[in-house]
């Protein structure tokens, strides 16, 4: 009977799991600050990289891993721990200003960080990868601690993140993979290692404040910027928030939540409101002036700017949804003495939430539902953007705001004129086309476009105001007469005038023979492709950003080429360079591995998928990081664990793998109306749909695993670590694959290719070769190394 895994070791196995899912969560963090929120699926892909190099090398070298194994694993858990103190400390001093442009400096960098941020994972991958070839025989129990501590740390990581700043805690994680170390090396050789290793990471963290070890140095950027003084800099699982007050006689402070920014107005509780003459918002106030005194919605406050407006403008009462507590706490606490607090003024209520789900929450009617450039209007920050979802900006939300509003009730929305694509305009396009959606006939007669410049950039925006019910003649002369006052003009109302691109769309036959003839892509979003900040189609890639609207910004199509040739040269090193110095008898056939290539590509499409999809019912992609990830990995962990249990293997992987299948097809069509069914439900009840949704779809996912190991393992003994690297390495790139699809046809399709990917699986369990009944596993260590002949058990 082969040697069953000591608790220890699985112990140990599941903490280094855990310090490697943490180390994702928080990468994304650090990436989102540094460069922007569309390099977090990079740390999904680095992990996968690095974990499926490692579980390579341990094919590749077997001799380098002979001798005693728990002292190995002690060695390599320390060599972790010393990286995890390591890596952060360079990662945090790279140079991650870049020009507007694709650069070799730009590529170089992302390289560096890449290539940096992969080291620990390659040796946790080292670490688990020895853990599965010598417990072949009980790969269930041993993937289970695995992914069940991988699926631990990741929900772990989220509430400990608004005590500790990302960079450091990665360093903590260091002390985590240190404790590994010293259970796994006890009282014999490994120990020194494992206690000095452990003793490094705590000092590293105990000197990080006084010395700054781990501080990344803040965004500054934007109209005067250099005159502001800085008041506190604190990281969050939403966002990394800076905020600076202003010196002498500048009006404004600047408040920074990752790479976006936001004025804050100087206020003195007691004086006049900064009306819209002082705050650059006339186009805004112009919805103000069509309700009167009444009753608003802001949607994201920023700065407090929209706030003041609204107050300003005569509004008896005004609602604020703001998504981070730390954006409200710095501009009313750190910088109350210069802003007069506006989210705790008087006539306001704040409440902290996603803005779709805690609206959907209320049926309270406004009279203005207000939403002013969330989520920027800063050149350099806006194109962050452009590779994700934003769930603000789709035809089902627009919906919901209208479906808000009293009956005489205005939708307030502005945006850049040109930035990251046409934003004014996509808005224009989206709030028709909700509005045709609601049964309103002509659309056209209930929106109104008033252009305006912004005070601190003088960048060119568009308001767009509509109603459910069409503008009177009065109320248009009003519109255009405040809008020549205190804006650019009107630039889209019924009747005219049409000024700029919305006169060509006044002209065309209707806004989707519009928008699908227009030089951009500014057809409407949904809540199945939300990505309003991507206005590039797929034939458009190539063409200059500037001529294609992208005047300040990376064409964000070049920027994720860039993204994956970057995995994709590193994982030419990490497997194809592999590949060629195995010897072709000590190799598993590729017949072989197809299988652990469709689940690892199948897996990983589905989680991106899932991630995405639940951006908007957890509230923010931190959560839904944290949360999906748990559930998945979890019950992933529980179905490893019973996949033991079945007499007849090949029966339990056919049929769990049917059941995924059928599952996975569930997802694809049922999952977008559930969720937005359910989007209103309190966040806590939001967290338990959400584990319960996934936990039947982790549990039969789980059995695919182990039970192909154990299959590979008689078929093709020395084949274990290699497909374990398989199946991760094919995962690098299907991250890659699943953002691109989703962008370019949308969560659905992203979910049918994962559904693809796990049927070629199903054939290759039901039609493929299997061992004879009874035909026990090798338990192969790294300790027997011998050459095995492909076919000769």
């Amino acid at each position: 009977m082969p040697e069953r895994p000591p608790a220890g070791v699985l112990v140990a196995v599941g903490l280094i799991a855990g310090t490697t899912l943490a180390l994702q969560v928080l990468l994304t963090r650090v990436f989102s600050a540094a460069l922007f929120y569309h390099f977090g699926f990079l740390a999904i892909s680095l992990a996968l990289l690095g974990t499926g190099a490692g579980a390579i090398l341990v094919y590749l070298r077997p001799g380098w891993f002979e001798g005693p194994f728990r002292p190995q694993l002690a060695r390599w858990s320390a060599a972790l721990a010393g990286l995890l103190v390591a890596v952060p400390f360079v990662l945090v001093r790279l140079d991650y200003t870049f020009p507007n442009e694709i650069t070799v400096r730009f590529a170089l960098t992302l390289a560096a960080a890449s290539v940096l941020a992969a080291g620990p994972f390659f040796v946790a991958g080292v670490v688990i990868a020895l853990a599965i070839t010598r417990y072949t025989r009980w790969i269930g129990r041993v993937y289970a601690f695995d992914l069940a501590g991988a699926g631990l740390g990741a929900l772990a990581v989220v509430p400990v993140l608004w005590l500790v700043a990302a960079p450091p805690l990665i360093a903590v994680l260091g002390a985590i993979a240190a404790g590994a170390a010293i259970l796994l090396a006890g009282t014999g050789p490994g120990l020194r290692g494992a206690l000095a290793a452990g003793a490094l990471a705590l000092a590293a963290v105990a000197l990080s404040g006084p010395l700054d070890l781990y501080r990344l140095p803040p965004i500054l950027y934007g109209p005067g910027a250099q005159s502001q003084t800085l008041q506190v800099d604190r990281w969050t699982p939403l966002s990394r928030v800076v905020a600076y007050s202003p010196r002498g006689d500048v009006p404004y402070g600047l408040l920074y939540y990752d790479r976006d920014y936001a004025p804050v107005p100087r206020y003195e509780r007691g004086t006049p409101f900064p009306d819209w003459r002082d705050l650059s918002l006339g186009p805004q106030s112009v919805g103000y002036e069509l309700t009167g005194p009444g009753h608003a919605l802001i949607i994201g406050g920023g700065g407090g700017r929209d706030i003041f407006n609204a107050l300003a403008s005569g509004q008896r009462r005004v609602d604020v949804i703001e998504l981070n507590q730390a954006i409200r706490d710095a501009v009313d606490d750190d910088l109350g003495a210069w802003s007069g607090s506006p989210y705790s003024l008087p006539r306001v209520r704040t409440t902290i939430g996603d803005g779709r789900s805690a609206l959907a929450a209320r049926d309270t009617k406004y009279d203005q539902v207000h939403i002013g450039f969330t989520n920027t209007i800063s050149a350099n920050s806006a194109q962050a953007f452009a590779l994700t979802e934003n769930n603000l900006y789709t035809v089902e939300a627009f919906d919901e705001y209208l479906d808000h509003l009293r009956p005489d009730g205005v939708l307030n929305v502005s945006r850049v004129y040109h930035l990251v694509g046409d934003e004014a305009l996509r808005a224009t396009v989206l709030t028709l086309a909700a509005l045709r959606e609601r049964g309103v006939e002509d659309p056209e007669r209930n929106v109104v476009v008033v252009l305006g410049r912004d005070y601190l950039t003088r960048v060119l925006f568009g308001t767009i105001l509509a109603r459910n019910r069409p503008f009177t003649a009065a109320e248009l002369a009003t519109v255009r007469r405040l809008g020549r006052e205190r804006g650019a003009g009107v630039a889209f109302a019924p009747g005219g005038p049409y000024y700029r691109e919305w006169a060509q769309l006044a002209r065309a036959p209707s806004p989707e023979a519009f928008c699908e003839g227009y030089r951009l892509n500014v057809c409407p979003p949904t809540d199945d492709r939300p990505f309003f900040f991507n206005m590039q189609r797929l034939g458009d890639v190539g063409l200059s950003a500037s001529s294609e609207g992208y005047l300040y910004s990376i064409d964000p199509f070049a920027v994720l080429l860039v993204v994956l040739g970057v995995l994709t040269v590193l994982s030419l090193l990490a497997f194809v360079g592999p590949l060629v110095l195995v010897r072709e008898a000590g190799r598993p056939p590729w017949s072989a591995l197809a299988f652990f290539a469709a689940i690892g590509v199948g897996y990983l499409v589905l989680e991106v998928g899932l991630i995405q999809r639940f951006v908007l019912f957890l509230g923010f992609p931190t959560y839904a990081l944290s949360i999906v990830l748990f559930s998945l990995l979890v019950f992933t962990g529980l179905g490893a664990l019973l996949s033991n249990l079945p007499a007849s293997p090949r029966r339990a992987l056919t049929l769990s793998l049917g059941a995924a299948a059928a599952m996975i097809a569930a997802v694809a069509f049922g999952l977008g109306p559930l969720l937005e069914a359910l989007v209103g439900l309190p966040f806590a009840a939001r967290v338990a749909v959400t584990v319960a949704l996934l936990a039947p779809l982790g549990a039969v996912l789980g059995m695919a695993m182990p039970i192909g190991l154990r299959r590979l393992s008689v078929l093709h003994p020395r084949g274990v670590a290699w497909a374990w690297g398989i199946n991760g390495i094919t995962s690098v790139l299907a991250s890659v694959l699943a953002v691109s699809v989703a962008i370019a046809w949308g969560f659905t399709v992203t979910t049918l290719l994962a559904l693809a990917a796990y049927l070629g699986a199903l054939a290759h369990a039901a039609l493929g070769r299997w061992p004879a009944e009874g035909q026990p596993p090798e338990d192969r260590g790294p300790e027997v190394a011998e050459p095995v002949e492909v076919g000769a058990r």
